[in-house]
Parts: structure tokens; sequence; C-alpha cells
């Protein structure tokens, strides 16, 4: 499967950690890309319509992941497509009323890789089930 194919975007600062996740998702077969701030997220975005799922690391330098969420949603040709998100953090996430963040999941570091990979295959297999219902499938 290709880049072109991607279906997970991971967002991380850290080049090591992008590098070694990619690998390993790809040794389980899923096709994921990934970037180190979110104006390259938002680019890889938009050149792959194929990604379904988001797994962003909270903290991006001087940014702040969660911020991809409004991106996409100012994005006018990426707020009609429907995301899941992933956020991975060190810290305690506490949900904040401003940010107005869609159903998501959290996930704390250190991130037991198997857990990565299970959690990922469930929110891919959300998608599979959504789009089977919609197409009149059960």
């Amino acid at each position: 499967m290709g880049n072109d194919q991607a279906l997970v975007l991971l967002i991380d600062d850290i080049d090591a950690i992008v590098e070694e996740l990619l690998t390993f998702m790809a040794l389980h077969d899923i096709c994921a890309v990934g970037v180190p701030d979110l104006d390259q997220a938002m680019a890889m975005l938009e050149q792959h319509a194929s990604i379904r799922v988001l797994a962003c690391d909270v903290r991006l330098g001087g940014e702040s992941g969660l911020s991809i969420v409004s991106r996409i949603r100012d994005h006018v040709g990426l707020r009609e497509r429907d995301f899941r998100y992933l956020f991975i953090t060190g810290d305690q996430l506490r949900p904040d009323p401003d940010l107005d963040l869609p159903a998501h999941l959290v996930l704390t570091k250190p991130v037991q890789p198997q857990l990565l990979i299970n959690t990922l295959n469930m929110m891919l297999g959300d998608f599979d089930e959504v789009y089977a219902n919609e197409e009149g499938l059960e």
C-alpha cells in the first residue's frame, strides 16, 4: 500500500518517534504517513483523501496538537471530511469546553505499541461499519 492510500496521519514533532511508529504500523498492515507539525499535517490531509484517522501528540513544540481540530473546521476543503481523532499525551488531558472537540480518544504516554495498534484498528473499523451502514449493508 502506498502513501497515496494512507489511512492514518501521525503527527509528532520528534522524528524518531514518527519513524518508529510508522514502521510499527506498517508491520501491522496499517498504512500511515507522518509529519512533525500542524502546517505539514494540513498539507498532507489535502494531498491524501484516504486519511481517516489522525493520531496526534498534544504537545508539538510550540503548538497544541488539539488545534488541528479547529484548523480542519476552518478549512473549506477539509471540514466536510469525517475524521477520527486520537490524541497522545504525557499529561492528563482535561476537557476544555472552549475547544469544542469532536468525539476523540486519548492515549497516555508511554503508549504500549500493541494498544496503539488495537486502538487504530478499532477506529478504522468504526469507519468501515459507518460506510457499510450508509450503503445499506448490515
